[in-house]
């Protein structure tokens, strides 16, 4: 009988980024080694250590990592998928789970079907929206993004983009409000966290990560760092 879950180890360098593309099987998507950003057409999902993406059959998808990234991909097809998420998101990995996908991918196919069945009951989709940036529809927030993204330390602030864009604040806080479903301080502050993992993926430390993503003190970086993931950087990454 066919394996109902396969996993593939693939090692990609730094700065790498794949092309868009999709599988015919859903896939859970666990970067065990660096920091994942993870782009399909709804937006992009930072992933770390400790995390990992879920995406249904046919989800076009892209891979990017400024460092160098160790990803799992867990195939999963026929009738396990029935009790797996039809939408994708992101997974906790806790210890267990680690072990399980990499014990999927190192055992026969003989004697799978108990490390199957824990698999499945431990792929929850997580609240993580501090992970996730939208695709933007409108060339205004497309601008903003960008910038940020080229340097999030940009301290730019609304008015300065309404006059730099010639619109309105009101006009741009309507449409932060609108399509990222946050106001724009917020969503600054999601685009220097996804920064300062990127760095702390590389081997930065705290201080000089959430010095150049923008953060005004490596203090208020681990904070908002614990309210995303429920740790500090330092234990997400030492575990």
């Amino acid at each position: 009988m066919q394996e109902q879950i396969s996993v593939r180890r693939t090692r990609y360098p730094a700065a790498f980024a794949s092309e868009w593309h999709s599988s015919e099987e859903a896939q859970l998507i666990y970067p065990s080694s660096g920091v994942m950003r993870l782009r399909t057409r709804a937006g992009t999902w930072i992933v770390p250590p400790l995390r990992a993406c879920w995406l249904p059959a046919f989800e076009q998808h892209q891979v990017e990592c400024r460092g160098v990234l160790e990803m799992h991909s867990v195939y999963c097809r026929d009738a396990i998928l029935s009790r797996l998420p039809h939408t994708s998101g992101i997974v906790e990995v806790p210890a267990l789970l680690r072990e399980i996908i990499l014990a999927l991918e190192a055992s026969p196919s003989a004697g799978r079907r108990n490390l199957e069945a824990v698999f499945v009951d431990l792929i929850l989709l997580k609240d993580v929206p501090r992970l996730f940036t939208p695709s933007f529809s409108s060339p205004h927030l497309v601008r903003i993004q960008t910038a940020l993204a080229e340097d999030p330390a940009d301290g730019r602030s609304l008015s300065d983009w309404s006059r730099e864009l010639n619109t309105s604040t009101r006009t741009l806080a309507r449409l932060f409000r609108k399509e990222a479903g946050i106001g724009f301080s917020d969503f600054r502050v999601q685009m220097r966290l996804h920064a300062a993992l990127d760095r702390l993926a590389q081997g930065a430390s705290v201080t000089s990560a959430a010095c150049d993503a923008g953060f005004s003190s490596a203090s208020s970086f681990i904070a908002m760092f614990r309210r995303a993931t429920g740790v500090t950087p330092r234990a997400y990454f030492r575990d």
